[in-house]
């Protein structure tokens, strides 16, 4: 597994520090957040054995299921620690939908377990939330009781010690305030406030009217504890203004709630067809990235694309719009650092318009001007095979932290499919 730096040579803004492999063999690349410490957490699935440097993981050779990874990275790269946890489930799915960093240095990962164990602690088969030491300890787990298929798409810490929770349910699901339930055959989304002991606080669920879908793909709470919901639905949606109306398979959304789940205001960018992938907030900014084709507009101005391509909408606390930039390359990860400005990653086929001059196809990384979008630098990362941005993160002193995967091309007959290798990267100010 390889990645090369393909931008300009050199010191400055966004050179790359370090690099860190991750070779999981596993469809699914890793998810990593930045500690209030700077160091680094990686939650994954692997499906080989694994040593990140302290030793071989846990692996269950019978199992065809995933296992799961938890590790620790100084911001140096050096691994601190590294948990490994085996299924009990021969091949039922694992998924790891999302992961957050409490201010206490506690990590909580949210996502479908085949039975994971960690010595005589299990997280039960099914959806789940657990919550886990700084050292990786496994302290508090958590499930949501119901029938139908539940994914947990994307965690948030909320500053008081708990988090909000994302994702898409179908049938019954008991979320801890009473049993929500979706239209038959409709895919809906829901958003779940608990706190620091994983007890729920409410829960919020959305449904398409008639047919249609909704589903929820990204959350971020702001520091007045204002949660901010993005996704996309198709049909028509309430989520508790106006109502929402599309004509398109899917179309992005973003929503804010108060603290206590009320509805504050909901948008969307009527016209096109797409998904919204990432969420950030900073200081009186809402930032929303994902993938569109077709056209919207923002602010009066039209972003049309032919294919699929990058877009990032900007609005104020109260819902207004303020800038939109689109592009030619996916839009999967964002994050703000504490200056305000905002960082993002994905992928390109060659020809980014960012600013980053004419490089060959592969990862990014660019930061913007959080008023205005103007590119202050980006960088460019080729492989020999597809490269997947999953998250990024900006640490109190401005390095970036992103986490992706590498396709990976395995002998005919492998029992599992498309497998890829993990790797993380972090970037100087």
């Amino acid at each position: 597994m390889s990645i090369r730096d393909r931008s300009a040579a050199g010191e400055g803004e966004g050179v790359l520090a370090w690099t860190r492999p991750l070779v999981l063999g596993d469809s699914e690349a890793p998810h990593a957040v930045v500690a209030p410490d700077g160091d680094v957490l990686v939650a994954a699935t692997y499906r080989e054995p694994l040593d990140l440097g302290g030793g071989s993981l846990p692996f269950n050779h019978v199992s065809r299921a995933p296992h799961l990874l938890v590790a620790r990275f100084s911001s140096e790269g050096t691994l601190r620690w590294a948990h490994g946890l085996t299924p009990e489930a021969d091949s039922a799915r694992a998924h790891v939908g999302g992961l957050a960093v409490d201010g206490e240095g506690n990590a909580w990962l949210g996502g479908v377990s085949p039975g994971f164990a960690q010595g005589a602690v299990k997280i039960p088969p099914g959806a789940f939330l657990a919550r886990l030491s700084p050292q990786g300890a496994l302290e508090r787990v958590r499930n949501f009781d119901g029938t139908g298929a539940l994914t947990v798409n994307a965690l948030a810490p909320d500053g008081t010690g708990g988090v909000v929770l994302v994702g898409d349910f179908q049938g019954q699901r008991d979320f801890g305030d009473g049993v929500r339930e979706s239209p038959q055959g409709q895919r809906s989304a829901f958003a779940v406030s608990l706190d620091a002991s994983g007890q729920t606080r409410w829960s919020r669920t959305w449904a398409a009217e008639n047919e249609g879908l909704v589903t929820a793909r990204a959350v971020a709470v702001d520091v007045f504890g204002g949660v901010h919901v993005a996704g996309a639905y198709a049909g028509s949606v309430c989520f508790g203004g106006p109502t929402l109306v599309t004509v398109r398979q899917r179309t992005p959304f973003v929503l804010k709630l108060s603290s206590d789940g009320e509805h504050a205001w909901s948008r969307d960018l009527r016209g096109t067809e797409g998904t919204a992938n990432a969420l950030a907030v900073g200081p009186d900014r809402v930032f929303v990235g994902g993938n569109f084709s077709g056209r919207f507009y923002f602010r009066g101005k039209p972003h049309s694309s032919s294919g699929y391509q990058g877009f990032v909408a900007v609005f104020d606390a109260q819902g207004k719009e303020r800038w939109a930039r689109s592009f030619a390359a996916t839009t999967t990860a964002l994050a703000t650092d504490d200056a305000g400005q905002l960082t993002l990653a994905g992928s390109h086929d060659g020809g980014l318009d960012l600013g980053g001059g004419d490089v060959p196809a592969g990862l990014y990384v660019a930061r913007l001007h959080p008023e205005d979008g103007a590119s202050l630098w980006v960088r460019s990362f080729t492989s020999p095979s597809p490269t997947l941005a999953r998250t990024v993160a900006v640490d109190s002193s401005g390095y970036t932290v992103a986490a992706g995967a590498l396709a990976r091309a395995l002998p005919e007959g492998t029992p599992y499919p498309r497998p890829r290798d993990g790797f993380l990267l972090l970037l100087r100010p």
